[in-house]
């Protein structure tokens, strides 16, 4: 069998034997490259996401399945296989871009005197890259792709340039000049920044003679770096310069192993002062080791030792000495720092704080002692979790408010694992925590309030946000918050830390003088040279970068632009140097205290350092210094760089790229809305329309608004986005933002305006060509009809036709939702055998997709009318069948329900008290949901369990209290309950009037309507 050859290095072509094939699909050939890069077999969403994400779920699977049979037509069947729901490559099939990437197995060195063959082998390897990764081939209207296929694009020159420079050595090594000269001239042609390889070609030239081209190189180079980077070559190169000049060439020394970079070990200064507040620290340990939450915030300006505080007292805990009754052995600390960074990324800090090593990981190994259905709203901040736990379900379908709880409650699930007493878990720099971090600290403290666990904070409080302030606030409301702020030293012990410092006495008083009890500035202050003192801090750090070489500095710069928390190979790339240069970069930057290392981490000794390097950069090498930022990091995370789109939003911004800035908003507020942050989401759809609007975003932004309950701002902006498709002559686009807004319209039963939006998305589109749009429209219609007193005929042809359309088209996902709303139709018909039977297709179908939120619905709603139909052992069943689920998958909002319905038993069997039980159970969960509909309904229901009880005035109280509630909202049927209910306890009081009223009420909405069992319950009081 002749195997397919795919090549994509360079510009794509494919082989079949000695045949050349033609894909005239540029998807096609996108396809077969994703599938090669990614070595894992692809789900078809993820497929579908990156090809065809703006086109209705139909047509994209359509354009797939005519992809797949395009290539297998060309290539044979089995060129790509399907196994499940998910897509590889052959196992016969070969791709020059697999052996490429096999060029990370070379690790040899200059030092490992690399043989002729293992030389051959790397060059031949080198030799696959023809070009740029698909070189040529553009998709204008698939954006997710483009962003891929960028960030693949680099991350293959990346290893190419690499690659070249081990060549290169590997020549040296072997003094085989020529071949020097060969391999750098292809190494520059590729990439011409590479320093150390225009030195090695010099130097090549100069080994064979050939003086004048190794000084016309040093030209070439002097030009380069002023032209691209705005700066001169570096001492080394103007070294072997002068040497080539003289005739006196010194081979440049071997290049060292590649190995992580160390920071130079400091000795650590004596703690000064603070007992106080580390008793202060011992105490709130204590009291959380007593089964209660308790928060601890340091708190302080900017060097007064807030985190070493906090470095001190975890340190003290770690070395496993009994503090307050407290055995330190048995607490377990977790550290998790905000960065001005990642303000805006939804839990960014806890996701770090998962990420990094340490006691956490070790929940996240199997066996897991969380649950599946935690793991899988956890997999939503850690994507890498499905790797080791590939059987995980996709997380519920639910509201966004919902789905915030899950993973609050998800997060929290994660720490009980962890089985501490105590649990200390701390937070750095609380004054840059995003949102959605905030939120869930003040979940926690009440969801863990009668468990072992203290939070450490430190944050500034010039710098607290609204939202901190207002959870500071709350904590202080509950009781449980210790606050520690930390003051200035006194003279005595600023004396004593100088002493420790041993400084030169001279400078001492006036550093003392200057900090005015700074720690963190007296240090750096004393530390100057004697008679160098600045007038200020800031002076002394620049003029300590000052005194750093030309390579250390634009690390530094680099450094500053990255910000915060990276790694050793970020760094290299941002600041475009070689890889000795910024191991030595490093060691002079930790010799001045600027850089630090934590855990194989860099970051700034103090983020006011960061700053001031920052603040001293021009505007134009800002902007090139965060375009080689976000090109670094789109290379090193190109396989998820969901977590990072903001903060590549941001350096694109700054590097003047706004159309890649609005795209990484864009996908950061996708982001966003996947872990359940909508507010979060909303912020980043709007940056992203500033920076490049179009009306697709405006149209997706105006959705998460309506989700939110803006529905006046939602509604303007899908207007907008009507107009821009419109303008665009985008008919497909103009009709699904109709149909969004009508969407707004629908929970307010404004049944005209969805009506009439409605009927102009059908003007724009033939609907039959567009089954999807199709069912959306019927859907819509029926929905709003349902909601009206108008006759439930119309209601029900719509709701029918829709679920028609999803049936035979099979639209998986709105599959459960619309069975689910037509048989809660038939419900109101009084049609009950009917209406059974669309939620048992509703469970059937939720089961098979994993909607486990309408799954749970449709258990409830079987139990209900089965109870209205007498068969009181179905409608228990279904209810036990339906709480079980909830409970199995972690699911607070259908409990409103499925307690309701657990109490109508009650009712029906006449169990008053458990009845009631049952009622203010669900009451709970109702007003927890801010579902003010159903808790009318649940209220209405205790007015039953009142008159059951023959207590009629308490019956007509109730009752009345939930007919003025229920008539605020659009909300017939349970109106008209609620009044045949209120006629039933006015005739049992005697009351002819208010009965005839009441009932009147009923009669007047039921008029043509078609709610069949309503109208006989109606007819049966009239002529009682």
């Amino acid at each position: 069998m002749v195997s397919p050859k795919l090549f994509f290095l360079g510009a794509p072509k494919f082989e079949l034997g000695k045949k050349t094939i033609e894909l005239a699909s540029a998807k096609s050939i996108a396809l077969l490259a994703i599938l090669a890069i990614q070595r894992e077999p692809q789900t078809r969403e993820r497929v579908l996401g990156l090809l065809w994400a703006e086109s209705s779920d139909d047509a994209a699977r359509k354009n797939l399945r005519n992809a797949l049979w395009a290539i297998r037509k060309a290539l044979g069947e089995a060129a790509v296989m399907s196994v499940d729901d998910t897509l590889a490559l052959g196992e016969n099939v070969w791709a020059d871009v697999r052996e490429f990437e096999t060029i990370s197995d070379f690790k040899f060195q200059i030092s490992d005197s690399p043989g002729k063959s293992e030389i051959e082998n790397l060059k031949s390897k080198i030799d696959f890259y023809r070009g740029a990764f698909l070189d040529g081939l553009t998709l204008t209207d698939a954006p997710e792709y483009e962003i891929w296929l960028t960030t693949e694009r680099e991350r293959l020159a990346q290893i190419y340039s690499h690659a070249l420079a081990q060549l290169v050595d590997a020549h040296r090594a072997q003094a085989n000049w020529r071949a020097v000269i060969e391999t750098a001239r292809r190494a520059l042609a590729h990439d011409n920044l590479q320093e150390p390889i225009y030195r090695a070609l010099m130097h090549a030239h100069a080994q064979v003679g050939e003086r004048a081209e190794a000084l016309r190189e040093y030209t070439n180079l002097r030009a380069t770096l002023e032209r691209e980077l705005g700066v001169a070559p570096l001492p080394e190169s103007e070294q072997l310069r002068a040497a080539i000049l003289r005739g006196e060439i010194t081979p440049p020394a071997p290049a060292r192993a590649t190995k992580r970079p160390h920071a130079e070990t400091k000795t650590r200064l004596p703690y000064i002062g603070r007992r106080a507040e580390l008793s202060t620290l011992d105490d709130e340990l204590r009291a959380a080791s007593l089964n209660t939450a308790r928060v601890a915030l340091i708190s302080g300006e900017v060097g007064i030792g807030k985190s070493r505080l906090w470095q001190e007292w975890s340190q003290r805990i770690l070395s496993g000495t009994e503090r307050s009754g407290v055995k330190s052995k048995d607490a377990l600390i977790l550290s998790a720092r905000c960065l001005d960074a990642t303000r805006t990324l939804p839990f960014a800090p806890i996701a770090q704080m998962f990420n990094h090593p340490n006691s956490a990981r070790e929940i996240f190994v199997k066996p897991s002692p969380v649950a599946s259905v935690w793991l899988s709203e956890i997999a939503r901040l850690l994507p890498n979790l499905r790797a080791t736990f590939p059987d995980l379900s996709a997380p519920a379908s639910l509201s966004p408010d919902e789905e915030r709880q899950r993973i609050f409650e998800a997060l929290a699930q994660c720490l009980l694992a962890l089985r501490a007493r105590p649990l200390v878990l701390f937070v750095d720099d609380l004054h840059w925590a995003d949102r959605s971090t905030l939120d869930w600290l003040g979940f926690l403290t009440h969801r863990l309030r009668d468990h072992a666990i203290l939070i450490v904070g430190a944050y500034r409080p010039e710098d607290a946000p609204a939202p901190l302030t207002h959870r500071v606030a709350n904590w202080g409301r509950e009781g449980i918050v210790r606050r520690i702020a930390l003051s200035r030293l006194t003279p005595a012990e600023s004396q004593e830390l100088v002493v420790a410092l041993g400084v030169d006495p001279g400078i001492a008083e006036r550093a003392q003088k200057q900090s005015a009890g700074n720690p963190y500035f007296l240090i750096e202050l004393a530390r100057a040279a004697p008679g160098a003192v600045p007038p200020a801090l800031t002076e002394l750090i620049r003029a300590r970068i000052a005194q750093l070489d030309e390579t250390a500095r634009q690390v530094a710069q680099a450094a500053a632009v990255l910000e915060s928390d990276f790694d050793f190979h970020a760094l290299k790339r941002a600041s475009g140097r070689g890889e000795e240069e910024t191991l030595d970069a490093l060691d002079a930057l930790g010799r001045a205290n600027i850089l630090i290392e934590r855990e194989s981490r860099y970051d700034f000794a103090h983020p006011l350092v960061g700053a001031i390097v920052r603040d001293g950069l021009s505007g134009a090498r800002r902007a090139f210094l965060h375009r080689r930022v976000a090109d670094a990091l789109e290379a090193i995370h190109a396989r998820d760089l969901s977590p990072l789109a903001a903060r590549l939003s941001a350096h694109y911004e700054n590097a003047g790229d706004t159309s890649r800035a609005a795209q990484y908003a864009e996908l950061a507020a996708e982001h966003a809305r996947a872990v359940a942050a909508p507010v979060e989401a909303i912020q980043f759809y709007q940056r992203a329309l500033a920076l490049e609007s179009t009306p697709a975003r405006q149209m997706r932004l105006g959705e998460i608004l309506s989700g939110q309950g803006e529905l006046e701002s939602a509604r303007q902006v899908i207007h907008a986005a009507i107009a821009g498709f419109e303008e665009r002559a985008d008919e497909r686009g103009a009709a699904r933002a109709c149909l969004a807004l009508a969407q707004t319209f629908l929970g307010q039963a404004r049944q005209d305006d969805v009506t009439s939006w409605v009927e102009r998305a059908l003007r724009f589109v033939n609907m039959e060509n567009e089954p999807r749009l199709h069912a959306q429209a019927h859907f819509l219609l029926g929905a709003s009809r349902r909601q009206s007193t108008q006759s439930l005929d119309e209601a029900e042809k719509h709701l029918s036709e829709a679920v028609r359309l999803i049936d035979e088209n099979h639209f998986d996902d709105m599959a459960s939702a619309y069975h689910l709303e037509l048989g809660n139709l038939l419900a109101e018909r009084g049609d009950l055998p009917g209406a059974i039977a669309a939620f048992r297709d509703t469970i059937a179908l939720a089961e098979k997709f994993g909607d486990t939120l309408r799954q749970t619905l449709g258990l409830n709603n079987v139990a209900y009318h089965s109870l209205l139909a007498n068969d009181v052992p179905s409608a228990r069943q279904f209810v036990e069948s339906g709480l079980q689920v909830a409970a199995a998958c972690g699911l607070r909002m259908p409990l409103q329900f499925l307690y309701s319905t657990r109490g109508e038993i009650a009712l029906a069997e006449n169990q008053w008290d458990e009845a009631a039980q049952w009622f203010e159970r669900g009451l709970a969960e109702a007003e927890r949901s801010s579902n003010t509909t159903h808790s009318a309904n649940l209220r209405a229901n205790l007015g039953l369990v009142a008159r059951g009880k023959g207590d009629l005035d308490s019956a007509r109280v109730l009752l009345e209290a939930a007919r003025q509630a229920a008539a605020k909202f659009p909300a017939p049927h349970l109106q008209t309950q609620i009044d045949l209910w209120l006629a039933e306890v006015y005739r049992a009081r005697g009351e002819r009037a208010t009965f005839d009223e009441a009932l009147t009420r009923a009669e007047t909405r039921l008029a043509h309507t078609h709610r069949a069992q309503l109208m006989a319950w109606a007819r049966r009081l009239r002529q009682a």
